[in-house]
């Protein structure tokens, strides 16, 4: 069992300035300061979906703009093809 001497002896090692205890919680409440200030960049849930969904209908809205020139680009190739076809045609007759 512990004595009077004893945890006198606990609280002076504790409460004392150059305690090792002491300067380890010091080194802890600083890692958790560090983790915590960490964790503030990171985005909330909210924040999050709301970017991806914004982003996702950009996609979604740049694919539909490629699908449409595309088929605008085909369509011109088709008419090139046929005017080249009808001044070929001119030319040789």
């Amino acid at each position: 069992m512990l004595t009077n001497d004893d945890l006198a002896k606990i609280k002076l090692l504790v409460t004392g300035g150059n305690s090792p205890v002491l300067k380890e919680i010091d080194e802890v409440k600083e890692k958790i300061e560090n983790v915590e200030s960490q964790i503030k960049l990171i985005p909330s849930k909210e924040e999050f979906f709301g970017a991806m969904s914004e982003l996702m209908g950009e996609v979604k809205a740049s694919r539909e703009e490629q699908t449409f020139m595309s088929h605008r680009q085909i369509e011109h190739s088709d008419k090139l093809e046929n005017h080249e076809k009808r001044l070929t045609s001119l030319e040789s007759s």
